[in-house]
């Protein structure tokens, strides 16, 4: 929105779109439509260059996991460079008056699935935040400096004009690094601000504990980390001072979902579950208005769901939705090729991985539980007189199960009059419906209404079983959360299991086993030609 920071009132309704997993080496066709949907901000999500090199994959294991050249300092800065003189990002930093910032995720780190054992961690978190032209006054920055992470709050407030939505750290009053760890709000009932957003970065990369190797990769680790302790507690403090009516955590990995029982095949929070019960816990405080979760690095869009409740409050009949939108995979995706290596968008092997993408996640997608990803059916319409699509298909975009294989961008609506928040992910067409479209209202994602299809047999999962898949119930924890569509049958997920390893067995070694039989024959009847 170019000139609404000019504007003599505040506007009505305000966008922010978020996007990951851009190879600053493939084309990202994505910028026009983003230019023109006019995002008061742009959040990057993680892996905003691809600053590790694939050398090639290791086949000792399954499935082969790729072999990567951890990034210097010197060839983060050369990407980034190339990233920012990238013409269709130039063109939307000129043409609109976005504010840029963001998280890391791993391969902007500099290392495939990096974590506290990436020796330029300090380094990488300063090449990033330079890049997206952060104040280096700023809280972010400093902690940055001091070899932290990259983590931070960006506050808009829309309640009055301004020559600036973007509030700075000391307007804003939500940072503890700035305003002291005092829980200011906790004494004190707070004076919510109607039309402020609050955008919580956390870094989920620079302090997080490695996956383990061998049979351990594939056992929970309850001991396991994300933020580290300093980012933990300044988490908890930051979304407690809160006071927005919308609260809207990024990070670079998905937080609900169990999609793979080995780490290093599938990196989510569910890997570590005292680390996401936590994360749970701090959003889902009763004073927290409308969380959303934000996600990347899965080369796909998903919009997900689960429902919660106090764990200790056995009166509890209702439960409160926290939605998580993953957007993810800008220049390569599962819908053409998920690989981000150029050799595989620029060479003969283009067609036969985009075969051997689209169909692996197509058939996951279909014989996989996944009982986290909101579904909307046909004849599910607006559900109340403010046209909310609770479960997605709004606006010509996805009917069914709310994934997208597209490259695409996530974006945030906001709607003041009504007080209701759109989600949308966006393909390549400039003048397209969504790929996936989900409308609700601030009401709904505070707990304050009951949300269309929500669990309504809160006591038969108290304490009890159906948690197996997606880890025990920490001892300690405040809260339950459950994916909306109930607990994932065992059965199904193993099964589902078998069946994606038969199914890339097939694309991996079915080929090869097709070039050896012919070299057999050709060798047979070679030797037969000889006698």
């Amino acid at each position: 929105m170019k000139d609404d920071q000019t504007k003599h009132h505040p506007p009505d309704q305000v966008r922010i779109a978020f996007g990951s997993c851009n190879n600053q080496n493939l084309t990202n066709n994505l910028w026009e439509v983003i230019t023109k949907r006019e995002p008061i901000a742009f959040v990057w999500g993680g892996d905003v260059i691809y600053a590790d090199i694939h050398l090639g994959n290791d086949w000792s294991k399954f499935p082969p996991l790729p072999i990567m050249s951890p990034a210097s300092p010197e060839r983060l800065r050369s990407f980034y460079n190339l990233q920012r003189s990238d013409p269709g990002y130039v063109k939307f930093l000129k043409d609109t008056n976005a504010s840029i910032f963001g998280t890391i995720d791993d391969h902007d780190m500099g290392m495939n699935n990096a974590d506290e054992t990436y020796q330029f961690r300090r380094e990488s978190a300063l090449e990033f935040l330079n890049f997206v032209g952060e104040n280096r006054q700023n809280a972010m920055y400093q902690r940055a400096m001091k070899g932290y992470g990259v983590y931070g709050v960006k506050v808009f407030d829309f309640g009055k004009v301004r020559d600036n939505y973007l509030l700075s750290d000391e307007e804003a009053a939500i940072d503890p690094d700035v305003v002291g760890y005092e829980f200011i709000n906790s004494q004190n009932k707070k004076e919510f601000k109607e039309r402020r957003i609050a955008i919580f970065l956390l870094d989920a990369r620079t302090n997080k504990t490695p996956w383990g190797h061998g049979f351990d990769a594939w056992k929970r680790n309850y001991a396991g980390d994300f933020l580290g302790e300093r980012q933990w507690k300044w988490f908890e403090s930051a979304i407690a001072n809160s006071d927005a009516s919308l609260n809207i955590v990024v990070n670079g990995l998905q937080v609900h979902p169990f999609r793979h029982p080995n780490a290093n095949t599938a990196e989510q929070w569910s890997q570590f579950p005292s680390s996401r019960q936590r994360l749970y816990d701090a959003i889902l405080r009763d004073d927290v208005r409308a969380p959303i979760l934000v996600s990347g690095d899965v080369h796909m869009a998903q919009i997900m769901r689960k429902d919660c409740w106090l764990r200790n409050d056995v009166s509890a009949t209702s439960t409160r939705p926290l939605v998580e939108f993953t957007t993810s995979g800008m220049t390569h995706s599962w819908g053409n090729v998920f690989a981000s290596s150029e050799k595989f968008h620029k060479t003969w092997r283009y067609f036969p991985m985009h075969i051997m993408s689209k169909s692996m996640m197509t058939v996951a997608h279909w014989i996989m539980p996944m009982p986290d990803l909101m579904v909307s059916s046909k004849n599910s319409g607006a559900d109340t007189q403010l046209h909310l699509y609770e479960n997605g298909g709004a606006e010509g975009a996805k009917v069914g199960k709310q994934y997208s294989l597209e490259k695409n961008f996530g974006e945030i609506e906001i709607f003041w009059g009504n007080r209701t928040v759109a989600i949308r992910a966006f393909g390549e067409g400039v003048n397209q419906s969504p790929l996936l479209s989900a409308s609700f209202s601030l009401d709904e994602l505070s707990g304050k209404q009951t949300m269309p299809g929500a669990i309504d047999n809160i006591k038969s999962y108290q304490d009890s079983g159906g948690f197996m898949l997606d880890g025990r119930i920490i001892d300690d924890s405040k809260t339950i959360c459950m994916n909306h569509r109930g607990p994932p049958s065992i059965i199904h997920f193993t099964f589902g299991i078998l069946g994606m390893t038969m199914l890339l067995s097939f694309f991996l070694l079915g080929p090869q086993i097709f070039v050896c039989r012919i070299i057999l024959n050709r060798f047979r009847k070679a030797m037969l030609s000889q006698k």
